[in-house]
């Protein structure tokens, strides 16, 4: 066989095996741990099997002499898996890093003048701002932003422990 027609091969191989998992929807109430859902936000666990995917079949063509396209399947399934289970442990890294001990008053402070928002996002109202070094408590978050003990919410790039 060509190398082209190898690499054709290879590389349809790949898509087929991360396809299910780059086009499967997350559940949002029940996730279930695996190649296609991750316990934490973010979308680093599909793109990791995608492009494990491609690499493993690539790898398992070139490995197998016999049976490329076992080989490419074999190879993108495990690369999927792979990139997969990475891609799932940084989304939780990430989680983890965003994670506060809410309700410890006084405990955080800004790290710049911020606007305070009614929702957390950009999109929302300014209700009123803070100071930089301003201290203040955190009662829960969603995503890159804080909700603060007196209403409003700020983008926590901008938040730091006293």
């Amino acid at each position: 066989m060509s190398k082209k027609i190898t690499a054709t091969i290879a590389a349809a191989a790949a898509l087929a095996a991360a396809a299910p998992v780059a086009f499967v929807p997350t559940m949002a109430s029940a996730q279930v741990r695996g190649v296609t859902n991750c316990d934490a936000p973010g979308g680093r666990q599909q793109a990791g099997a995608i492009i494990g995917g491609v690499i493993g079949a690539l790898a398992g063509s070139q490995i197998s002499k016999n049976e490329r396209a076992l080989g490419a399947v074999a190879g993108g399934a495990a690369g999927a898996a792979a990139g997969s289970y990475i891609g799932c442990n940084q989304q939780r890294a990430r989680a983890e890093s965003t994670n506060y001990d809410y309700g410890a008053q006084g405990q955080y402070r800004s790290t710049a003048n911020l606007n305070v928002r009614s929702g957390p996002g950009t999109n929302y109202r300014v209700v009123s701002r803070l100071s930089s070094g301003q201290p203040f408590s955190i009662l829960g978050s969603q995503g890159e932003w804080v909700q603060i003990a007196g209403g409003g919410w700020v983008n926590a790039r901008y938040v730091t422990a006293n």
